[in-house]
C-alpha cells in the first residue's frame, strides 16, 4: 500500500510486493481540492537495482485522467528502506514523464510518498 504526494494531487496505491523483481500497482488520483480532476493508473515496474537499503525501478504507467482521457508514462523511482530491522516500510521518490492524449501534451510529475508491504515475514 502506498500514499503519495505530487504537486496538487495525492495518490493512493495498492499493489503487489515492492521487493520482487517485477511488481504492479493500481493508483487512484485523490486530489485535495474541490472539482479537481481525479483518475486511475495502472503501473508495472521492474526493480533493476536492489540492495538491502534501497531499490531503483523503472516501469510503464497507463491511466485515465478524469476517468476519460488516456495517459501513458515511464515512471523512474527510488525506494529507500530506512529501518534496518523493518524493511516493510519504504520512502519513495519517483518521477514520471507522461503523455496526456488530450490535449496531446507531455508532462513531468514528481512524487514523494510512503509505502508499506503488508503480509511479509
Amino acid at each position: 500500500m502506498g500514499l503519495y504526494k505530487g504537486g496538487l494531487t495525492n495518490q493512493i496505491g495498492v499493489g503487489t510486493d515492492f521487493e520482487k523483481k517485477y511488481f504492479g500497482e493500481l493508483r487512484v488520483i485523490a486530489p485535495d481540492m474541490v472539482n479537481y480532476p481525479s483518475g486511475i493508473e495502472g503501473l508495472f515496474h521492474h526493480n533493476f537495482k536492489q540492495t538491502e537499503w534501497y531499490n531503483l525501478h523503472v516501469g510503464l504507467m497507463l491511466g485515465l485522467h478524469r476517468f476519460e482521457q488516456a495517459k501513458a508514462g515511464i515512471p523512474l523511482g527510488f525506494s529507500f528502506k530506512p529501518i534496518s530491522g523493518h524493511r516493510h516500510f519504504i520512502i519513495l521518490a519517483e518521477t514520471t514523464p507522461y503523455f496526456l492524449a488530450s490535449p496531446g501534451e507531455l508532462f513531468l510529475r514528481a512524487n514523494i510518498g510512503l509505502r508499506y508491504n503488508f503480509g511479509k515475514d
